[in-house]
């Protein structure tokens, strides 16, 4: 799972092997949380999340948002159109 992003601490990854919906895996500490990209132009949902405080996971919902179109290219590079 590759390293796309690091921010404050937080590390956003895609699985080579993962599946739609188009998605980022953003880690802090032992937590992680599973975030969905929306191509719609809308924002970033959380899918599920474990080991995390709200106050991170909405740190990286905001991380997720800001990068959502350079996360959303890197997940096409990686997976193709696919949803």
């Amino acid at each position: 799972m590759p390293e796309i992003l690091r921010v404050d601490g937080y590390i956003v990854k895609i699985w080579f092997n993962d599946h739609p919906p188009q998605h980022v895996h953003v880690f802090k500490g032992d937590g992680e949380c599973v975030i969905e990209l929306n191509n719609q132009g809308g924002v970033p949902v959380l899918l599920k999340f474990k080991g995390m405080s709200r106050k991170e996971v909405s740190k990286a919902l905001k991380i997720v948002n800001k990068h959502q179109e350079k996360l959303l290219q890197k997940w096409q590079s990686i997976h193709g159109d696919s949803e």
